[in-house]
């Protein structure tokens, strides 16, 4: 009972995982529907937003247009 205790969330956070990683494949930033914030795809925060609350931009100027501003830890670009 233990070990399907500990696999469930495994499987779960690596199904997740694949899922974030092909949505953002095709884009090179993303950001959350719930901040102000853009990211690289592989920044910490950027692998915590839900997928419910993904948002991609392919540019660093569509983010900025579309009011967000680069994350201070993974340090985007302001202009591609």
């Amino acid at each position: 009972m233990k070990k399907i205790r500990i696999l469930i969330p495994i499987i779960i956070l690596t199904i997740f995982s694949i899922v974030f990683l092909s949505l953002a494949a095709d884009f090179k930033y993303v950001g959350s529907k719930n901040s102000n914030k853009y990211h690289y795809p592989h920044c910490k925060w950027a692998k915590k937003i839900s997928a419910k609350n993904l948002l991609t931009f392919k540019t660093a100027q569509d983010a900025v247009k579309a009011g967000y501003v680069p994350c201070k830890v993974c340090k985007p670009p302001a202009k591609d």
